[in-house]
Formats: structure tokens, C-alpha cells, sequence
């Protein structure tokens, strides 16, 4: 069962959906998308989830009809828990006792005394989406001019997003979590076991750097990874008890503990990033999920060993809404292009997402990625 909706869905996700006849919530994405597919009304859906208990959805902004049909309160009990950060933060105390954090409310923040505070530490929404709103601050004066950016640019989201997507009313302060960034689609399956799809390592161009510009992907991530990030969601779970529950987590890794930096709920990677996969191993992670499909590393990277893949996600530079992506131009200036999806939606602030492969011993190829100035690729 799937539910669609703003700010994207893939063709790849629509298609998948209409071979393999899956139950669609019917909404106004779903009857704009999915024209030959099992549309549900809001009764139907809600009763066929009582019978196969899963559900998977391409955005966040499908938790407030969720929240207002769906009748199992152990399952909108985890989803509440994951998608608070400050919830989610104190779950993980008896792992990480010794982790600063605190949550305000935003009104509060122009008051607090940071001499309490561990610098260099992240602000960021209580509940959020993408990077908006995310800052690491070094000083207080950093945290002075962040706050009032903040109080900015919220007031402008709240028109793009439902209050329980980016939650503009809370923020929590949090200490900088070292190490390099990964991010994990997973699910726990009917036996609160949790299984791996999506391992992508999310790289920056310094400390200060919160975009989603690039991730990447290759076989010797999930030999260094898989297991550390297993035993981190297996002791998660011990506390936590959910089952057939898709996520999207971010960790940080700093070469001896995965630290959680926030867990989505009831999707993968956003912007239908995860279908990646389906370049890589032939598997639609939606499907592995729903189906309880299963592929191991080893049957994942055949005969792509030596491979990276990655996929980038092109901010839409402000003013050039009118434009359109240059799509020609940048297969042009980087190699290795697989798929390019313009994204119509222009309040999501992404003009377009890209899939790219290359040899993993050309893999600096992509570094100029993370420095780009989109409005050269605008037109």
C-alpha cells in the first residue's frame, strides 16, 4: 500500500505501481499520476491496511492523512516517537547518556544563555524535511545571526509545508556529531528485524555544509557498513518494538559508533532517490519492502564491484524559477549520467535530481558536484 504526494513522485514509482497492481491512496497526486492504477478511496485504504499492515509512502506530507485514518496506535505511537528529533533523542539516552541536546521553542531562542551550550553544535527543526532550517553554529554570535535567519525563513515554509512536515514552531540544539555522514534506507520487518537496503555516503564540501548536493554508493560501503548500522537498529528496536516500518536514517560514523543524527518514517530516501537500487541490483526498494523481497550484498554488487554510484540533488537557484534545468549541459560537464529528473514542484526549492555511475578509482570526478553553481545550469 502507497501513499503519493507532493513534491514528487517518480515515473519509475508510477510505473511500479501499476504493474504490480499495488493499493494507491486516492488523492489529487495519485489521480494526476496514476492514471491505469488501484486507486483507493480514504475508507477503502484504511481498510485494506488493517489487513496487510504495511504501508509506504514518498513524502512526509502523507503523515497528516495518516494521523487522521488509520486506526493502530502502535504504529502512529513509532512514527510520532522517529519523527520528533527531540523525542527520537531521548530514546537513544541509555545509548548516548552523555549527548547535549535541548529543545525550544523558537520565540525562546533569541533568550537562551549559550554558555551552556557544546559548540560547535547543529540547530535544526524538531520535526523537518531536506536540510531546511538545519545550521552548525561555532560561536555565539554564529548563533545569534542563525537564529534570525531562522525566524526568516520559517516564516516563509510554513506556506510550503504542513506544520507536522517542518514543524516550525520547535528547534532542538544538539552537539556536532563528528565523523563522516551515511545515510540508510531500511525497514524492520514482521519480526522487528531490520533490513538494509540503501547504504549512501553523503558528502560535504566543509564542516558548515548541511546541502543534499551529493550521495554515493559502492560495494565497499556496505562491507564496512552494514553490519555497525544492523547492530545500531537492532539495539533501537530492543526499546522502540516496531515492525514492517520503512525508514530513511542519517548517521554520522566517526570509525568506532554510528550515532543517529534523525530518523523519517515510513519512506526511504526522499525525492524517489532510492530507486537508485534499481540501477544497481534490478530491485525496486518499495517492492523489497512491501513484499519482503530480500537481496544480499554479494547478489546486489555482482559485476559491479568496482562501480560507484551516486545521486545528486540540484537546488533551484532563487530567481530562476521561470528556468528550466539545462539537462544537455550537465551530461556535457560530468560523466557517468544515468537518469535525469526535472522536478516540476517548484515550492520544493529542487530543480532537478541526477543519477550518475562511474569507476569507484575515478570517484573524485564527482567532487565538483558539491561546489556547483546551479544558475550556470539554468536556462
Amino acid at each position: 500500500m502507497v501513499i503519493l504526494e507532493r513534491p514528487f513522485a517518480s515515473d519509475m514509482m508510477v510505473e511500479t505501481l501499476v504493474k504490480n497492481n499495488i493499493p494507491v491512496l486516492k488523492n489529487e497526486m495519485s489521480e494526476q499520476r496514476v492514471l491505469n492504477g488501484r486507486l483507493l478511496s480514504d475508507s477503502e485504504f484504511a481498510e485494506e491496511y488493517k489487513k496487510t499492515g504495511k504501508l509506504y509512502t514518498v513524502s512526509e506530507n502523507a503523515l497528516g492523512w495518516i494521523y487522521d485514518h488509520i486506526e493502530d496506535k502502535r504504529f502512529l505511537d513509532g512514527i510520532s516517537v522517529v519523527k520528533d528529533k527531540n523525542a527520537f533523542r531521548k530514546i537513544c539516552r541509555d545509548i548516548y547518556p552523555d549527548f547535549f541536546f535541548k529543545e525550544v521553542n523558537i520565540n525562546e531562542m533569541t533568550q537562551l544563555d549559550t554558555a551552556s551550550f557544546v559548540f560547535p553544535c547543529v540547530i535544526k527543526p524538531s520535526v523537518g524535511f531536506l536540510s531546511k532550517g538545519v545550521f552548525v553554529v561555532h560561536n555565539p554570535v554564529e548563533y545569534r545571526k542563525a537564529v534570525e535567519t531562522l525566524r526568516q525563513d520559517f516564516a516563509k515554509a510554513g506556506a510550503d509545508f504542513p506544520e507536522f512536515v517542518v514543524g516550525k514552531s520547535r528547534f532542538l540544539i544538539e552537539a556536532y556529531i563528528h565523523g563522516e555522514e551515511y545515510a540508510v534506507d531500511a525497514y524492520y520487518d514482521e519480526n522487528e528485524n531490520p533490513v538494509i537496503l540503501n547504504i549512501f555516503h553523503h558528502k560535504f564540501m566543509d564542516e558548515s555544509d548541511t546541502s543534499d548536493r551529493l550521495y554515493m554508493t559502492n560495494k565497499g560501503l556496505f562491507d564496512q557498513y552494514e553490519e555497525p548500522f544492523t547492530r545500531f537498529l537492532t539495539h533501537l528496536n530492543n526499546t522502540l518494538h516496531l515492525r514492517n516500518f520503512p525508514m530513511h536514517i542519517e548517521f554520522r560514523y566517526d570509525g568506532k559508533k554510528a550515532v543517529p543524527i534523525e530518523i523519517n518514517p515510513l519512506r526511504f530516501t526522499g525525492f524517489c532517490l532510492n530507486e537508485l537500487q534499481v540501477f544497481i541490483s534490478g530491485q525496486h526498494p518499495m517492492l523489497s519492502f512491501l513484499r519482503g523481497i530480500r537481496v544480499t550484498k554479494e547478489e546486489m554488487w555482482k559485476g559491479k564491484e568496482n562501480l560507484t554510484y551516486a545521486f545528486t540533488v540540484l537546488d533551484l537557484p532563487k530567481g530562476d524559477e521561470s528556468k528550466a534545468f539545462d539537462e544537455g549541459k550537465f551530461s556535457s560537464d560530468f560523466p557517468g549520467v544515468i537518469d535525469v529528473r526535472r522536478v516540476p514542484d517548484k515550492t520544493s526549492g529542487v530543480a532537478a535530481t541526477v543519477f550518475l555511475k562511474v569507476e569507484t578509482a575515478n570517484v573524485q570526478a564527482f567532487d565538483r558536484i558539491m561546489s556547483l553553481d546551479m544558475r550556470e545550469y539554468m536556462k
